[in-house]
């Protein structure tokens, strides 16, 4: 699980990140990222939606891979982003590695990692 003040759950957060924030689109992942100076640390929404699985195992597990592919990008996330990934629909379910990959090309195309 992600720390408190690093999850993004109200929908109006979700919401002004959706209509302002800058698009990335990936394999597996869509990213969008608004930086927010009002906010003091990184925060991270998921969203699976039905359309990818109906099945509730397979939603929680995309989820469960990004909450623990986040926790250890964490420390390198820049502060006062708000972060919201979406799976899109997929034909075959990737492996751990081929959603870290796609997720970590799409933080470096962002520039939201520190050195990138």
């Amino acid at each position: 699980m992600l720390p408190n003040q690093n999850r993004l759950r109200r929908r109006e957060d979700f919401a002004k990140v959706y209509a302002k924030g800058d698009r990335y689109r990936g394999t597996y992942l869509n990213l969008k990222v608004l930086f927010d100076s009002n906010v003091a640390t990184s925060q991270i929404g998921i969203v699976v939606s039905k359309k990818v699985s109906k099945l509730a195992v397979t939603r929680n597990r995309f989820k469960r891979q990004l909450r623990a592919i986040f926790r250890q990008l964490l420390s390198q996330l820049k502060n006062g982003l708000q972060i919201v990934v979406t799976v899109t629909t997929v034909q075959s379910k990737p492996s751990y590695q081929e959603i870290w990959d796609d997720l970590t090309k799409l933080l470096t195309k962002a520039k939201v990692l520190h050195g990138s």
